[in-house]
């Protein structure tokens, strides 16, 4: 029993349409462009409060960092992403009109 409980959560995961909502890691680029906003956010905002030792001012610096990092990068990695994947689609045609147009034959040399 416990093996059909664990084949139809599988199931379940596999064909949720709207999984995207609640599952960050199903989502191309979200890790990255997280990663970078965070970190971006973060360390302008310190270097802000080292400098004008205004807590406010820091904090709305470093989300105002944080957002606009965030923009760009999300933009560069799926414009990046959706280059590679046109990229992979094109060399799977080549290859499917180039298996199409092969014929594989026996050796004529070979002996029966």
């Amino acid at each position: 029993m416990p093996d059909e409980k664990n084949k139809d959560a599988k199931r379940l995961r596999v064909f949720d349409p709207y999984g995207f909502l609640y599952d960050i890691r199903r989502i191309p680029c979200m890790r990255q462009t997280l990663l970078n906003a965070t970190g971006t956010g973060i360390a302008l905002g310190l270097h802000s409060f080292y400098r004008h030792r205004i807590p406010m001012n820091a904090m709305f610096t470093g989300i105002q960092t944080a957002m606009f990092v965030s923009a760009v990068s999300w933009v560069t990695c799926r414009i990046n992403f959706l280059s590679r994947k046109k990229k992979i689609y094109d060399i799977m045609e080549n290859q499917e009109k180039y298996a199409k147009k092969t014929v594989i034959t026996k050796n004529p040399e070979e002996k029966k």
